[in-house]
C-alpha cells in the first residue's frame, strides 16, 4: 500500500466545538424492556430527539427494505441486518437493545463532521481514498461523543484500533503498539475532522492509560 503518512500528517481542519454529550447513558435503560420491533422503533426515534445531529435515513424495524438495514427486536432477538436480493445478511447480533442502538447509529450517523467535510472537498475521490476513511473512522468517534461518553469510548477504542491498523499497512510501522505509541500519529487521526487538539490529547492519554 502506497504509504501516505505526509499527507495524513499535514491535514489542518477546521477546529470544532468539544464534543458535549446529549443523551445520558440512563436515559437509554428505557430501551432494555421493549421486546418488539415496533415499539423499539418509536422509543429510538424518540431518543435520537436530543441527538445533535439528522439522521438522514433510519433503519426499517421488522420488515424488509431492499439494499438497506432492517433492525429485528424480540424476547431472544436484537440485530441489525442488510436486506439484499429478498433475503436479510446479519450484521450485528447485539448482547441487548442498547448495544443495538449503538450499531443502528453507526451504521446510518452521518459520515462526516462540518469540518471534515471541508477537508474531504480538498482530497481527490480517487487517489485519496484511504484519507476519505481516515476522515469518516474520525469524523464517528467525534459524533458518537455528541451521543454519550459511553458510546463514544467504544466508537473510539474501536476506530483507533483501525487507524494502528492502517498505519502498519501503509509501512509507517512495523507492528500496532509501535503505531499505537507513536501520539503525533494517533492524535492526528483523532483530531483530522476538527476534534479540538487538547480533547484528541485526552482521549488518546484515557485508552493509553486504560
Amino acid at each position: 500500500m502506497e504509504n501516505y503518512e505526509r499527507q495524513l500528517l499535514s491535514i489542518n481542519p477546521i477546529e470544532l466545538p468539544k464534543p458535549e454529550s446529549s443523551l445520558p447513558y440512563q436515559q437509554l435503560l428505557t430501551l432494555t424492556s421493549i421486546e418488539s420491533s415496533n415499539e423499539y422503533e418509536k422509543e429510538v426515534i424518540k431518543l435520537a430527539q436530543q441527538i445533535p445531529f439528522n439522521i438522514s435515513k433510519w433503519p426499517s424495524f421488522g420488515s424488509y427494505s431492499e439494499d438497506w438495514f432492517n433492525v429485528e427486536v424480540s424476547v431472544f432477538k436484537n440485530q441489525l441486518q442488510y436486506c439484499e436480493r429478498g433475503s436479510f445478511d446479519i450484521r450485528e447480533n447485539c448482547q441487548n437493545q442498547i448495544v443495538l442502538f449503538y450499531q443502528i447509529l453507526d451504521a446510518v450517523m452521518p459520515r462526516l463532521t462540518s469540518s471534515a467535510i471541508e477537508t474531504s472537498n480538498k482530497l481527490d475521490r480517487i487517489k485519496d481514498q484511504r484519507l476519505l476513511i481516515w476522515l469518516r473512522m474520525s469524523s464517528k468517534i467525534y459524533l458518537m461523543y455528541k451521543v454519550n461518553e459511553f458510546f463514544g469510548k467504544s466508537m473510539l477504542t474501536k476506530n483507533t484500533i483501525w487507524m494502528c491498523q492502517e498505519l502498519v499497512r501503509m509501512g509507517v510501522f512495523k507492528s500496532t503498539i509501535d503505531a499505537f505509541n507513536s501520539e503525533k500519529h494517533i492524535i492526528k487521526g483523532l483530531s483530522i475532522c476538527g476534534t479540538p487538539i487538547e480533547t484528541a490529547k485526552k482521549l488518546y492519554n484515557e485508552i493509553k492509560n486504560a
